[in-house]
């Protein structure tokens, strides 16, 4: 399945309240996109290298005024990537929401997506539990995640040749500026240059910090 069709299945299955299985297709779109970026098999290191790569993208499109680079969350996960040896954001996506997914396996508690999309325009949360020793901490992100890693893929320039019918769009911003999928693709650099420049979020972005929480992984 190439990028486009896995980008239109998924916001087909969105619109249609299914949310987990969009969420599925639009970790698949990243995969093809990091295939393509850095060579094939896509891995673990590939699909949270492209979201590290593009964090000023996905985070404007779904964690808005949080510092994606410098927050980790005290999740247990198995070999995370990101650098320093703790969690970060891409991390949680692969070995939460792509692997479970993936293997088609249900999400563990605590990790199901908040329905933010459907909701007020602008507002984005986002839920932390603290979890028993030895467990870990649970998060639960916004559904804003599928269209902040569908414009990821979408922005790639290794993605220019893709296509999907001209009546996709992604939403952008307090304004929810409409943009048109089959007009953006490959152009991250304008994205970044004349949509994310023109309605920023919250800069500097807040650094998470979960103190003692650590002491229970």
């Amino acid at each position: 399945m190439d990028v486009g069709n896995s980008i239109r299945i998924a916001i087909d299955l969105f619109d249609g309240d299914e949310v987990d299985a969009a969420m599925l297709l639009a970790c698949t779109a990243v995969d093809g996109t990091a295939a393509k970026a850095f060579g094939e098999p896509t891995t673990n290191q590939k699909f949270t290298t492209l979201l590290r790569d593009n964090y000023d993208i996905f985070g404007a499109m779904a964690v808005p005024g949080i510092d994606l680079n410098k927050t980790r969350f005290p999740v247990k996960l198995s070999a995370p990537k990101a650098s320093g040896g703790r969690p970060d954001v891409a991390d949680v996506i692969y070995g939460i929401h792509r692997c479970q997914h993936g293997h088609g396996l249900e999400l563990p508690d605590g990790f199901e997506l908040v329905p933010d999309v459907s909701g007020e325009t602008g507002r984005t949360a986002m839920f932390l539990e603290r979890a028993e020793r030895g467990s870990g901490a649970k998060v639960a992100l916004s559904d804003r995640v599928v269209f902040g890693l569908i414009a990821v893929a979408v922005l790639s320039p290794t993605n220019i040749d893709q296509h999907v019918p001209d009546s996709y769009y992604l939403t952008y911003g307090r304004q929810a500026a409409r943009l048109e999928i089959n007009d953006w693709w490959g152009r991250a650099d304008d994205f970044r240059a004349s949509v994310i420049s023109v309605d920023p979020p919250l800069s500097p972005g807040v650094v998470l910090d979960f103190g003692d929480w650590w002491g229970n992984l």
